[in-house]
């Protein structure tokens, strides 16, 4: 071989060595490049999987205060209708005995001033007459006109110059469902 073709073996040698070198160095930095990126892919997985765990938990929990939000307004529209009934009741109760229902009717009376009309419910008319308010105006000396019948349960309108007085049996047991509906709901539902 000729000193220029062991220069040009040389430099292909050198080439080959060069080029072999590169390669595996390439092929260590790929693997290593592929061996990290598994990890970040690993690591990435993970940490999703445990946020998307973590964010179907609290999914999860919201619907459950949710649903028990429901139950409890649906359990207490339940005790208020019942707790209705119960005062619906009291006003039938109320207007069964008679003769104690016409004194409390008297009773409202008392309230009404000279010049005053008073309005009887509709459900009254078999004995809130005129006559009767008549024979209740003579015993007590009071100046009361009759103003017919109204719409509602019970008890009387007594309307005047200085003011009206709404003392149906809806408004007076309203006032004291206020007061007292805890007290009923403790004996109806022990609470």
């Amino acid at each position: 071989m000729s000193g220029k073709d062991a220069i040009i073996e040389k430099i292909l040698e050198d080439a080959r060595a060069i080029a072999t070198a590169t390669s595996e160095e390439a092929n260590a930095k790929g693997t290593e490049i592929l061996r990290l990126a598994r990890e970040d892919a690993e690591a990435y997985r993970e940490k999703n999987a445990e946020e998307s765990l973590q964010e179907r938990k609290e999914i999860l929990q919201r619907q459950i205060s949710v649903a028990n939000l429901e139950v409890k307004k649906n359990i207490l529209a339940a005790k208020q209708e019942v707790i209705g009934k119960a005062f619906t009741e009291a006003v039938s109760a109320i207007r069964a005995e008679k003769e104690s229902y016409q004194n409390l009717i008297r009773g409202m009376l008392c309230n009404a001033s000279d010049g005053d009309t008073v309005v009887f419910s509709e459900g009254d008319k078999e004995w809130a007459t005129g006559a009767w308010l008549a024979d209740f105006c003579k015993k007590v000396g009071k100046k009361i006109a009759f103003g017919g019948y109204g719409d509602f349960c019970g008890g009387v309108i007594v309307t005047g110059k200085g003011s009206d007085k709404n003392m149906t049996l809806e408004v007076e047991l309203a006032t004291i469902r206020d007061e007292y509906e805890p007290h009923i709901a403790s004996l109806l539902f022990g609470e």
